[in-house]
């Protein structure tokens, strides 16, 4: 069964992957947000494969086709945001032990930009606002400290064409 690949921190700190060619060399599909590819084959072992010719150590995370269409298909967002308000969908290294109460909102109630709204297995689902005063806060730093495993975060956008490229 398909299944799909999320990279933690590609393209940052000097980690920096030519997506694409990567991508060909092993047979994946890049959806194009840095890091996140869709595998014909199974689960199983893609992780391993992945980080056998990364030429940097990360994190990956590695959903059924199956699983992501659970998330899509469940509509957990009521709109596909705007400019202003964005939303997320963090993948977990794991399942957190502990949820903390939700909604779990940074930096505060006043002056949020993330909102962590609910926790779904190794997924995390969330709500940016821009605050351009205001010191960026960016989701899954969030999600990391609150739930303390490992993450790595992509737009509601970039899930819904990983999707895509599923189903097709």
């Amino acid at each position: 069964m398909a299944s799909a690949a999320f990279l933690r921190a590609v393209n940052v700190g000097g980690r920096t992957l030519r997506a694409r060619a990567f991508a060909e060399a092993l047979g994946l599909h890049n959806i194009g947000a840095a890091g996140t590819f869709v595998s014909r084959g199974p689960a199983r072992g893609l992780a391993q494969l992945i980080r056998a010719e990364l030429p940097f150590e990360t994190e990956v995370m590695v959903c059924s086709a199956a699983r992501i269409a659970k998330l899509v298909e469940s509509a957990p967002f009521p709109n596909r945001g705007t400019a202003d308000r964005k939303h997320y969908v963090t993948i977990l290294g794991r399942a957190p032990r502990e949820v903390p109460e939700l909604p779990l909102v940074r930096p505060g109630a006043h002056k949020w930009q993330v909102r962590l709204l609910a926790v779904d297995g190794v997924f995390a689902l969330s709500t940016w606002q821009r605050r351009p005063a205001e010191r960026l806060v960016y989701p899954n730093a969030v999600v990391e400290h609150a739930l303390g495993v490992p993450a790595t975060t992509r737009g509601w956008d970039t899930i819904l064409r990983v999707h895509a490229a599923l189903r097709s």
